[in-house]
């Protein structure tokens, strides 16, 4: 009884590379199109990408809260996105609704005159709900 417990347990936690890798594609999937939605100014692109409570804080650009102000900003940003890129990109899955991930992004983007930190290292959570990932905490911090 011991070991069939043990094992269900193993077979609960251990995520196989596979699976694991098919996650991270995914999530720096959506992230990239969340960039490239927020490069274009297409905040109806968000409305999919983030849950009604997401936070986002964007390195140069501000804060915003809930997805109707994030979809907001992102049509009406004064920004000029000439380019971006993802790199070492990684996953932790913290639980089988939750993941983390974490990436190196640089850019080439200007607002309202002033660049943007030309790299940043980025943390996104993502939450999944009604079996969609969706992304509900974005942070960037400027290197």
């Amino acid at each position: 009884m011991k070991s069939s417990i043990a094992a269900l347990m193993l077979v609960l936690t251990v995520t196989s590379p596979v699976m694991a890798g098919d996650l991270k594609d995914e999530l720096v999937a959506m992230d990239k199109k969340a960039w490239t939605s927020w490069g274009s100014r297409d905040g109806k692109a968000f409305r999919d990408l983030v849950t009604e409570d997401a936070v986002q804080a964007v390195a140069g650009a501000g804060v915003a809260t809930g997805r109707d102000k994030i979809m907001a900003d992102v049509s009406g940003n004064p920004c000029q996105m000439k380019s971006f890129d993802f790199a070492d990109a990684k996953v932790r899955q913290l639980s089988t609704d939750i993941a983390l991930l974490t990436y190196t992004a640089t850019q080439d983007t200007t607002c309202d005159g002033q660049k943007l930190p030309g790299r940043v290292y980025v943390t996104s959570i993502y939450v999944r709900k009604d079996g969609k990932w969706r992304s509900t905490s974005y942070q960037e911090t400027a290197l």
